[in-house]
């Protein structure tokens, strides 16, 4: 599991500050993701977890989505896993895309 570093959010009503995937200073919100993905007897798992801006919530909830559908459900535990961890991701992209309505890009 991997998460990027937290650094203390500037950015408790929406105020402009650092993303902390592309380390530009624009609007953030707290967003976590999960992939997983499935092999025969065992699977791996990824968190994203930080303050991200609108464009890398976009960019990362669709890598994320794309390696999950392709490469997730390939195990026993996996085939359970990889729809719970959907759902969350969406949930997640939802409202993180919520907390940014007014955010410029």
């Amino acid at each position: 599991m991997s998460a990027i570093n937290p650094v203390p959010a500037m950015n408790a009503f929406n105020n402009p500050g650092q993303c902390q995937a592309c380390k530009s200073m624009r609007q953030t919100t707290p967003v976590t993701f999960h992939r997983n993905i499935g092999m025969l007897f065992a699977r791996q798992t990824k968190i994203l977890q930080g303050n991200l801006c609108k464009t890398c919530i976009r960019k990362h909830y669709w890598e994320f989505m794309g390696k999950n559908l392709m490469l997730g459900p390939w195990g026993t535990i996996s085939l359970f896993v990889t729809p719970i961890y959907m759902v969350t991701n969406t949930v997640s992209y939802v409202r993180a895309l919520r907390n940014l309505q007014g955010a410029i890009e």
